[in-house]
């Protein structure tokens, strides 16, 4: 798997990316922000090593649009003094892990496994959202009714629709999100909400 090095220091990215090859791993590196995020691949799956504190755009700016774009990328935060608002902050972002530099291999071996894992996440996650882009506005209605626990008849009572017609648009749905039960479906709901 890919990882990425984003660090405005430029020392800080070669080190990273020394420390990375000696554990066999290939790495990519950027120290302006505003480059990484223009010519990152969003779909392709990858690991990011994200400096906290950079002048041009931080490591949580970074992560929140990583975030908005629904980018298939884990973040593992690296900064060279522990703060645990940020490092909170971080984890409501989205982050794997938060590091501080320079980096322990064996702390970074650990968060690699979490992040690789988290990876597998934000795919199935672009997977289902990519499926849920399938459905018509009312199909889309309908599961949310489905997943709030009701039943297709006080669906079709809130939707001045026939309970046919609910039945209906439930079955494409589950067609079209390629679902085979009521688990999966809600399973899908809680992955597309997320």
């Amino acid at each position: 798997m890919q990882i990425y090095i984003l660090d405005d220091d430029e020392q800080v990215v070669a080190a990273n990316r020394f420390l990375l090859n000696a554990m066999g791993h290939g790495s990519q590196g950027w120290s302006s922000p505003q480059q990484f995020l223009d010519e990152l691949d969003d779909k392709k799956p990858a690991i990011l090593l994200l400096d906290l504190a950079m002048p041009e755009l931080d490591g949580l700016a970074v992560l929140s649009v990583l975030q908005q774009r629904r980018s298939t990328v884990a973040v593992i935060l690296l900064t060279g003094h522990g703060d645990v608002p940020q490092a909170v902050e971080a984890m409501k972002l989205g982050a794997v892990d938060f590091l501080e530099k320079p980096i322990d291999a064996r702390r970074l071996t650990a968060a690699l496994a979490q992040a690789r894992l988290k990876v597998d996440q934000l795919v199935e996650q672009a997977r289902v959202h990519q499926c849920f882009t399938r459905l018509s506005a009312r199909e889309r209605e309908v599961v949310s009714l489905v997943a709030q626990g009701l039943t297709n008849k006080a669906i079709a009572e809130q939707l001045c629709v026939a309970v046919r017609t609910v039945e209906v648009h439930r079955a494409s749905a589950m067609n079209k999100l390629n679902v085979a039960n009521m688990a999966e479906l809600l399973n899908h709901w809680q992955l597309y909400r997320g």
